[in-house]
């Protein structure tokens, strides 16, 4: 029942079925065009400073500084020939890029515009872009994806930057073979082209080549793969820094996220499970087998997760957008508001989908909210004495 109730799971399973691939072939790199925020990006990250290295202009590629409010042209070497267009914008700023005038006429175009199908989005903080970039028709198999878990750091030595990677060992299974989570993943119609791509700028931004003659830092996959992986990781950031969140505000101390799953592991679990659950009935997305180990083994030991503080980006404030929608303001009004609402309009009462997180949110001061306005059902009611009321000693 779960394959069934979406249409891009039923493709996807038929594809498998048929061995058929979810993405066209593995092209080699060649000239792009990088988007990238006209004022640099704030305090980069890791995997922001790796992006900002990515273009080389000798080779002919072509560099385009976007800001909110502004316009863009991709230019017409590009717009002309298949080329990739690399979309290297933090989180916050992609909802107002895709709804851009100019990416909106491509989309509006009969048919919509194939230029779209050339656009790369590069997913690295758990951030949950699925529904923004669906609406745009900028969602599906053909669209290239890259879930990047590796980055540069800046370096005194012979090289500029030295590589920091996310990649953590989870022992070996059944076969002997070594468990890890972290690896960067790409799909889609450029996804060859973006490996050569990174791989090359981290030779020659780091001097580092790996072991051997198969060394990869990207692994390529199909998008039904990559799609999994996208939700693994919002899962993590959105529930890893809710509970934090909710610890700091009682305890008063700064967590990080390896804090947070050292100390309250089990509370952290039962989250990533209910945040889970919700995907099955909802997308018919099935997280795989031994999720909720690579999930914490991340939060604990990898190096671009495990020293971030564990906190939200609410700020208290109505109508956020940005970051927020995509991490827990995404699971509050796709998984819980819309539910709530559909259940309304065919009068079939519903619990909350996910009574953990709204009262979780609520106790930081998010207002939880059903579609009309409403207040969502206060969990705990009925006899049961719910976790805040624990955790405050009522």
């Amino acid at each position: 029942m779960n394959v069934w109730s979406n249409s891009q799971a039923v493709r996807d399973y038929e594809d498998f079925l048929a061995n058929k691939p979810s993405a066209v072939d593995w092209t080699g790199d060649c000239p792009s065009c990088f988007i990238i925020p006209s004022s640099g990006f704030d305090n980069p990250s890791p995997c922001e400073l790796l992006l900002s290295e990515l273009a080389d202009v000798s080779k002919g590629d072509v560099v385009l500084e976007w800001s909110e409010g502004s316009p863009i042209a991709i230019p017409e070497e590009f717009s002309s020939s298949p080329a990739p267009i690399y979309v290297c914008l933090p989180s916050s700023s992609l909802s107002s890029f895709v709804n851009c005038e100019y990416i909106q006429g491509l989309r509006k175009q009969y048919p919509a515009s194939p230029l779209l199908e050339d656009f790369v989005f590069v997913h690295y903080d758990g951030s949950i872009a699925e529904t923004i970039l669906r609406k745009n028709n900028l969602g599906g198999s053909e669209q290239t994806n890259l879930l990047l878990n590796c980055g540069f750091e800046k370096s005194s030595g012979r090289y500029d930057y030295k590589l920091i990677e996310n990649e953590v060992q989870l022992g070996v299974d059944a076969m002997g073979i070594k468990k890890v989570a972290g690896r960067s993943i790409a799909c889609g119609k450029w996804a060859g082209s973006v490996k050569e791509r990174i791989e090359d700028s981290v030779k020659r931004c780091c001097g580092v080549e790996g072991e051997g003659e198969n060394w990869e830092m990207i692994d390529l996959g199909f998008y039904r793969d990559v799609r999994r992986m996208l939700f693994e990781y919002g899962i993590l950031t959105s529930a890893v820094r809710l509970v934090g969140e909710v610890h700091t505000k009682t305890s008063g101390d700064r967590l990080t996220f390896n804090d947070v799953v050292m100390s309250y592991e089990g509370e952290t679990i039962d989250l990533v499970r209910e945040l889970s659950s919700c995907l099955r009935g909802g997308l018919a997305v099935t997280m795989m087998y031994g999720f909720e180990d690579r999930i914490l083994a991340l939060a604990e030991s990898s190096n671009m997760w495990k020293d971030q503080e564990a906190k939200t980006v609410w700020g208290g404030q109505k109508g956020l957008g940005g970051v927020w929608e995509q991490q827990n303001g995404w699971w509050l009004e796709e998984m819980t508001v819309k539910a709530l609402a559909k259940a309304k309009e065919t009068r079939i009462p519903i619990p909350d989908p996910l009574p953990m997180h709204s009262e979780y949110l609520q106790f930081i001061g998010v207002e939880v909210e059903g579609e009309g306005g409403e207040p969502v059902a206060e969990v705990g009611v009925g006899g049961e004495r719910s976790f805040m009321d624990a955790l405050q000693g009522k």
